[in-house]
């Protein structure tokens, strides 16, 4: 049994619904605005499907743009159950935590932060 990269299809679908740029590491050089998604845990559940734990940090260079970036990224996750991303299918979403204001402590940017469980279909592997 395989599994897919969470964040990577998380990512994908994120950029494409909100139209926001959506990385894994923040940029050298910052955008304006930007969406940070960390794999921040999970677990296997029933032996075929991957629970990952995503943490999202929504930068912005004011708060008002960042709080309304994390409601789009919460909208769209919510959104996600039942829908199949690159051939994956997302059997249930849930949210850990709703967003949160949580400015950067180096450089004080607005930033806000939101958690969600996404529970992901393993995939056959050749000669599995």
């Amino acid at each position: 049994m395989g599994f897919a990269n969470a964040q990577g299809l998380v990512n994908a679908h994120l950029s494409e619904a909100t139209g926001l740029r959506c990385v894994t590491t923040i940029p050298t050089t910052r955008p304006d605005r930007f969406v940070r998604t960390i794999r921040t845990g999970g677990f296997l559940a029933n032996g075929v499907t991957d629970v990952a734990r995503l943490t999202f940090e929504c930068w912005a260079k004011s708060k008002i743009d960042a709080q309304a970036d994390a409601q789009q990224v919460r909208a769209a996750m919510l959104a996600l159950r039942g829908v199949t991303l690159s051939g994956v299918k997302v059997h249930r979403v849930e949210e850990i935590s709703a967003p949160m204001d949580s400015p950067d402590s180096d450089s004080s940017t607005p930033r806000y932060v939101l958690t969600h469980e996404v529970y992901l279909r393993g995939t056959h592997r050749k000669g599995q």
